[in-house]
C-alpha cells in the first residue's frame, strides 16, 4: 500500500516538473520573437530642404556713401556727407579709408552777443580724412515680415586721422558703431554712429571736443 502511494506521488511530481519546463520554454520563445521584432529598423521619411549656394558673394572691397548730421561742439548740428573705401581682410576684420565734410554753424556766443564772427566762411568748413580698423560681430537677421528676412551685421571701428577746421589741422581719434543690413549679395544699408575726438581752442579755451555724428547710406561690394 505504501509503495503504491510512493509511485503516485512520483508520477505527480514528474508531471509537475514537465509542466514547468514546458512553460519556461514557451516564455523564452516569446521573448526571443519580441526582441527580433524590435530589432527591425524603422524607415523614416525625411523632408529634404532646398539649399541656396552663394547667398553672399565673397568680394573683399566695399565702396560706401553716407549722409547725416554731425554735432560740431560749440558750432551746432550740421549736414554731414561722407564716403569710404574698405578692404575686408577676413570675415572679422576690415580696413576703411574715410572722408567726410560739413559746414559749421554759429556758436551761442555769436548768436547772443553783437560781436564779429569768430570764423570766416572758409574756416567753418569741417573736413575729416582717416583710416579705421573695423571688427565684425553679432551677425543676425532682420525680419520685415513673417516670410521676409535680411541678413544683418553689427561692427565697431577704431581709427585715427586729421580734421581740418577753424584754419587749423588736428589729429583726430574716430570711434564708430555700425549696423549693416544686407539687401542682397552686393548692397548693404548702413546705419552708423561716430565720435570724432580732437583738441580745439577756437573759443579761446584749449579743450578736447567730442563731435558726434549720425549717418546712414549704402555700401556696394565688388
Amino acid at each position: 500500500m505504501e509503495i503504491r502511494f510512493q509511485r503516485i506521488f512520483l508520477a505527480a511530481l514528474c508531471l509537475f516538473i514537465f509542466s514547468l519546463n514546458s512553460f519556461a520554454a514557451e516564455q523564452q520563445r516569446k521573448q526571443g520573437s519580441d526582441s527580433e521584432s524590435t530589432d527591425i529598423p524603422q524607415v523614416v521619411d525625411i523632408e529634404r530642404r532646398d539649399i541656396i549656394d552663394g547667398l553672399l558673394d565673397s568680394e573683399n572691397f566695399e565702396l560706401g556713401i553716407q549722409a547725416g548730421f554731425i554735432s560740431i561742439e560749440d558750432f551746432e548740428s550740421n549736414l554731414w556727407l561722407s564716403g569710404h573705401l574698405a578692404y575686408h581682410i577676413n570675415e572679422y576684420f576690415y580696413a576703411k579709408v574715410l572722408y567726410g565734410s560739413a559746414s559749421a554753424g554759429e556758436t551761442s556766443f555769436e548768436k547772443l552777443a553783437n560781436v564779429p564772427p569768430l570764423l570766416t566762411d572758409e574756416q567753418r568748413d569741417y573736413r575729416y580724412y582717416g583710416l579705421n580698423i573695423g571688427y565684425n560681430l553679432m551677425p543676425g537677421e532682420v525680419f520685415i515680415t513673417k516670410n521676409l528676412a535680411f541678413n544683418s551685421l553689427f561692427s565697431i571701428e577704431l581709427g585715427g586721422g586729421s580734421t581740418e577746421f577753424s584754419g587749423d589741422e588736428q589729429f583726430t581719434v574716430n570711434l564708430v558703431a555700425n549696423y549693416r543690413v544686407f539687401l542682397n549679395d552686393w548692397i548693404t544699408w548702413d546705419i552708423s554712429m561716430s565720435d570724432y575726438i580732437f583738441d580745439n581752442n577756437v573759443t579761446g579755451v584749449n579743450k578736447t571736443t567730442h563731435n558726434l555724428n549720425f549717418s546712414t547710406g549704402f555700401s556696394f561690394y565688388f
